[in-house]
């Protein structure tokens, strides 16, 4: 109870300050800008085992469409809705584009909805639902900002979205340091990840009243040296659901980014201890224990508009990438993309682009335990057999 009163306190502290430096200022209409855009992807993987179908598939890797402003100078609002897999179950694909029949994909998913005030720079507070502070890749770059259609797959080891309140601040006092530190309900709510749990709720006066007292606390360390670098060390801890007496779950990363004249560059590494055995995560036969698993990439692209080496009307980027997701004691899914990318308008890249993706697949190990049989399950954006992937994406 003390606990509870001392951190209802601790934001009240940062809010207060917020309310009062609002009330002096003119109540200007400041918003809402709406936001949005499609990414409509067609696939065909190669290789596929002949009991499986096989062929060219369409679909939307994401649709979003979302509201985002200043409510009044110092507090401001950010609500995104998706309209696609990526968001409500996390294959990215399949029946991207829903259905006007409920039982046939139609759904819709609130990815973002948060509040933040912002009373002094270096302390910012924020609250809702939103990004975990931990990958670098994950919380620094956009769905239609992608350097390759699909993230790497060390997304499915993070706890991803929650519900719950993070202090943070960017480039504090022109350091060039970051930090953020977050206390969320004990679960993800992206589906197929290290940290999605169904235990959110305690019992008591009403589930959504009262929690179990269990939570996914997060934290992230950054450095910027502005375009040329950007370093960061993150991590949580949460708790899974408990097998053989353990549900204690740790994550952490180490990421880095940057580039110059064109040339960009990014490499990460995630590692998870501890959680429940999913689909794809299986170390055992029964698909009971505890697992540790590890994700890590290294990937490489060049603008060769930025490096003036093509006109204005052909803004092309060739890019490769070498991701390997690797389960403690089962086996490792590697895949190597090769892709470029074409830009409509150099002056406004991401507002109309074409992605063209070929990602080659290997497995090792105890594949049939780590991915399932046929061998054909795979960690949120990974796949198991050879794949090319073309995508449109235009947006606002």
């Amino acid at each position: 109870m003390k606990k509870n009163l001392v951190a209802l306190a601790v934001a009240a502290a940062f809010v207060v300050p917020g309310v009062a430096f609002a009330s002096t200022s003119s109540n200007r209409d400041t918003g809402p800008v709406v936001f949005g855009y499609a990414q409509i992807t067609g696939a065909q993987q190669f290789g596929i085992p002949a009991s499986q179908s096989s062929g060219l598939i369409f679909g939307a890797n994401r649709i979003r469409l979302g509201f985002k402003g200043e409510a009044v100078p110092g507090v401001t609002y950010f609500v995104q809705g998706a309209w696609d897999n990526a968001g409500i179950i996390g294959d990215g694909l399949n029946n991207g584009l829903g259905s006007n029949i409920a039982t046939k994909g139609g759904q819709a998913q609130l990815m973002d909805a948060y509040i933040n005030f912002a009373p002094v720079p270096f302390a910012q507070l924020q609250v809702g639902k939103f990004k975990t502070p931990e990958g670098l890749e994950y919380t620094s770059v956009a769905g239609n900002e992608l350097t390759f259609i699909f993230r790497n797959m060390g997304q499915s080891l993070l706890p991803g979205r929650s519900a719950g309140a993070m202090i943070h601040a960017g480039n504090v006092m022109g350091t060039g340091i970051g930090y953020a530190v977050g206390i969320f309900d004990n679960t993800s709510l992206d589906n197929y990840t290290a940290f999605s749990n169904g235990n959110t709720f305690g019992g008591g006066q009403g589930h959504l009243l009262n929690g179990n007292g269990k939570y996914i606390t997060s934290g992230m360390l950054s450095y910027s040296m502005g375009p040329l670098l950007t370093a960061e060390v993150s991590g949580s801890m949460g708790t899974a659901r408990a097998y053989h007496g353990t549900n204690k779950l740790t994550s952490w990363n180490v990421g880095l980014s940057g580039g110059m004249m064109g040339i960009k560059y990014g490499a990460g590494y995630t590692r998870t201890d501890g959680t429940s055995t999913i689909g794809y995560m299986n170390a055992t036969p029964n698909s009971v224990g505890t697992v540790n698993a590890s994700d890590w990439h290294a990937e490489l692209a060049a603008n060769l508009h930025e490096m003036t080496l093509t006109p204005d009307w052909l803004d092309v980027e060739p890019a490769v990438r070498y991701d390997q997701y690797h389960v403690t004691g089962a086996g490792t899914l590697g895949n190597a993309t090769v892709g470029v990318n074409y830009f409509v308008n150099p002056n406004n890249p991401h507002a109309a682009e074409i992605q063209l993706n070929y990602i080659l697949a290997t497995r090792g190990g105890s594949i049939n335990n780590a991915y399932g049989y046929p061998n054909g399950t795979a960690p949120i954006n990974g796949v198991a057999y050879n794949t090319m992937m073309l995508q449109f994406q235009a947006g606002f």
